[in-house]
């Protein structure tokens, strides 16, 4: 047993210092090593949920109508940005995005745990699970999307790998650990070496007073070794040295926070001071300015952004200390859409010190409402054309009494005939809107045989205008994964279009050939063919290039449409080249069955 009386106080003093440390790194080895781990979870759930929110504040259901490719781009800078895997999923389980893995390749996610909570009514799905796709121990957290009827439509996941919170954890311990074992050496050294003088006290105070001045607040007075005065003098220095390096932790903390929330917001953001001098401003705001410098602190605003419009707003904001909302257009040298908000800054007195921006881009936002407008009034237009008719005829029919049979039999041809346009519409309409709220199920299909029922159902009305069909199928082409009574429906909008637009004694050419993992098809036609500037707009709905023509020849401008989001549904896209008066030639290609 340990007789404490045999030893002098400098050797208790000494024992006693190195079992306290040894307890110290005990247990801050056990907190550091439990409370960081908790700390770090903690906070990647927080950063996953607060972007899953500013995602779904932003876009919300529209991430569900965004076309695949832009919504592809966006899912993969949203990932890029937090360095999270981010996951579409629509409400039949399909994935419609994700930032880390080719969606082709993954199968229905709807029986995936965290999306079927969500599916199932729960405000968020989380799960700790190892990833299917990625085999690697995850985080998963997924979120509702609301459509306008407050029905969730989709799920938003968000998903970061653990590993990262392991490899902290490790480095943490190291540093610790090299932390605990020169901080105990130094100490060890300085309390066996140290007088008990209080000269040599009071310089060490004064010295390590004056490393604290300069910023090194590692700093601290071993208060053990000295006299009972100067124990306490030290032990009230190191506290206040405590406080004050804790309120700078918190102060740098904070900074840092702010900085990396500004950096990751859509939303550009300058903060300015009362006399309209720029004093910060995020990443976004310099993109949407097209500001290249990386300093431009205590500059004019107007002289960075180069718009007199919104200094003038933000003067409004201080002078009448309100927050405003104005919708802007900006032009540099692409025009963009904002809606900006016009905030003051206000000190503790009441006084404004500044004012702060926030440029909502709603550019996409502005482009979607012209596109459902112009499509409300297409549809309005053509339905209203042949009942205008239809109404007028039966109208005449009936107010007029008409006993000449000829006369009436006219009048109702007329009346079926525009029923009938009308059916074909409404008809297409439907078989379109059918086409892109489906999911296809792609099946291994011999394409030769889809083209030849194509050409023989057609082969009579060429005929009629002494058009010739030609084909070139490539030899023992292999199946293709398609819908065939779709593919069926875009090779007869293709060749019934070739035949519309082809004049008499002209030829048409239809092709099959394989080019590495995909068979291309074209159809070739020496007709009318479509002017360059005509080109880009063939594939909108209603869009005719020769409106009297197409309505004389029964069209109703949607059978392009129908092709284009079919080859879309197959994973391809459909191309034109055209040469005005030369012809028009079609192509797009469908992937092999393996």
């Amino acid at each position: 047993m340990l007789n404490w009386s045999k030893y002098s106080i400098r050797n208790r003093l000494f024992i006693i210092f190195i079992v306290i440390q040894i307890l110290i790194i005990g247990l801050s080895f056990y907190y550091f090593t439990d409370n960081h781990r908790d700390f770090y979870f903690n906070q990647l759930k927080i950063s996953l949920e607060n972007y899953a929110h500013l995602i779904l504040e932003e876009k919300g259901a529209v991430l569900l109508n965004t076309p695949a490719d832009e919504l592809e781009e966006m899912v993969l800078n949203w990932g890029r940005h937090t360095g999270a895997r981010i996951t579409i999923v629509d409400k039949e389980g399909k994935v419609l995005a994700d930032s880390r893995y080719d969606i082709s390749k993954m199968d229905n996610h709807k029986n995936r745990p965290e999306i079927s909570a969500v599916f199932s009514g729960e405000e968020k799905g989380e799960l700790i699970r190892e990833s299917d796709t990625l085999e690697e121990k995850m985080l998963y957290l997924s979120f509702p999307i609301t459509s306008s009827a407050g029905e969730t439509a989709g799920v938003l996941r968000l998903a970061r790998s653990l590993s990262f919170i392991r490899g902290v954890l490790i480095e943490d311990i190291k540093s610790y650990l090299v932390f605990f074992f020169v901080l105990a050496v130094l100490t060890i050294l300085l309390t066996w070496r140290l007088t008990s003088t209080v000269i040599y006290p009071l310089e060490k105070i004064t010295e390590t007073a004056a490393n604290i001045a300069e910023g090194d607040f590692s700093q601290r007075i071993p208060a053990r070794r000295y006299s009972s005065e100067i124990e306490k003098l030290a032990e009230m220095f190191n506290f206040m040295t405590d406080k004050l390096e804790k309120k700078i932790d918190e102060m740098s903390s904070e900074k840092n926070k702010m900085a990396t929330i500004l950096n990751s917001m859509i939303d550009g953001v300058i903060a300015t001071d009362r006399k309209h001098r720029i004093v910060l401003i995020n990443p976004a705001a310099k993109d949407i300015f097209k500001i290249k410098k990386d300093n431009i602190k205590g500059k004019e605003l107007i002289a960075s952004v180069f718009s007199h419009r919104i200094d003038m707003y933000l003067e409004e904001a201080l002078r009448e200390k309100r927050t405003i909302t104005r919708e802007i257009i900006y032009q540099n040298p692409d025009k963009v859409i904002m809606q900006a908000t016009f905030s003051p800054i206000f000190e503790e007195d009441g006084s404004i010190s500044g004012g702060i921006i926030v440029f909502t881009d709603i550019t996409e936002l502005r482009k979607l409402e012209t596109v459902r407008n112009d499509f409300v009034a297409n549809v309005s237009h053509e339905l209203r054309t042949p009942l205008t008719s239809i109404i007028g005829y039966v109208n005449t029919l009936l107010d007029n009494d008409i006993d000449d049979p000829e006369i009436r039999e006219k009048f109702l041809k007329i009346v079926k005939t525009e029923a009938d346009r009308l059916s074909i519409l409404i008809k297409d309409l439907f078989n379109l809107s059918k086409i892109e709220s489906s999911t296809p199920d792609l099946k291994a299909e011999n394409l030769k045989k889809v083209i030849d029922k194509t050409i023989n159902l057609l082969i009579d009305r060429a005929e009629k205008k002494d058009i010739i069909i030609e084909k070139e199928i490539e030899v023992d082409l292999p199946p293709v994964y398609m819908v065939k009574e779709q593919i069926e429906q875009v090779m007869i909008n293709l060749i019934d279009n070739a035949i519309k637009y082809t004049q008499d004694n002209g030829k048409i050419k239809v092709s099959a050939y394989k080019k590495e993992d995909r068979i291309y098809v074209e159809v070739e036609d020496n007709g009318i063919g479509v002017p360059r500037e005509e080109q880009d707009r063939v594939f909108e709905r209603f869009y005719r290039v020769d409106k009297a023509r197409s309505s004389s020849l029964g069209g109703t401008g949607i059978g392009l449409s129908i092709v284009k989001n079919i080859i879309k549904q197959h994973g391809s896209e459909i191309n034109l080249e055209s040469r005005e008066g030369e012809g028009s030639r079609f192509i797009f290609s469908l992937k092999i069955a393996k």
